[in-house]
């Protein structure tokens, strides 16, 4: 059987991490004998740190703890709208009492501001987190 250097390419993870067998790592070793160019190739791929070369996969305390980070983020930007919508609609609140109506507006424009101005900054926080949460 003809053993192309692509066959080579793919199992060369493998070999570089330990993790193939004894015939795997003789057919490669062959490869190297009948190649000289690329067993070059292999001597500059090995001075590689091998924490650089191979990539590591996440251990399951990484994932709990972007699991964890996540469900914050989506917590947070759950808070900021709420807020945000609660801040955006008082405003335009009224309150009728005694046959009279009283509009937050127009009786108290002070603390309509203030709770405009309020709802500005958590809806600024939403958006925030909310691209946050898409860049996970």
């Amino acid at each position: 059987m003809n053993i192309t250097q692509d066959v080579i390419n793919d199992l060369l993870p493998l070999y570089f991490s330990d993790e193939c067998s004894a015939d795997t790592r003789a057919i490669v070793d062959e490869y190297q004998k009948a190649h000289p160019e690329f067993a070059e190739e292999m001597k500059k791929i090995s001075a590689i740190p091998q924490h650089l070369a191979i990539p590591t996969t996440p251990t399951q305390g990484d994932e709990m703890e972007s699991l964890q980070r996540t469900k914050r983020l989506i917590r947070r930007r759950s808070i900021f709208m709420a807020f945000a919508i609660f801040c955006s609609l008082v405003p335009f609140s009224v309150l009728y009492t005694g046959g009279k109506t009283y509009w937050l507006f127009a009786e108290a424009p002070a603390s309509a501001a203030f709770y405009a101005v309020c709802g500005l900054l958590f809806w600024t926080g939403y958006f925030m987190t909310k691209r946050k949460t898409r860049d996970i």
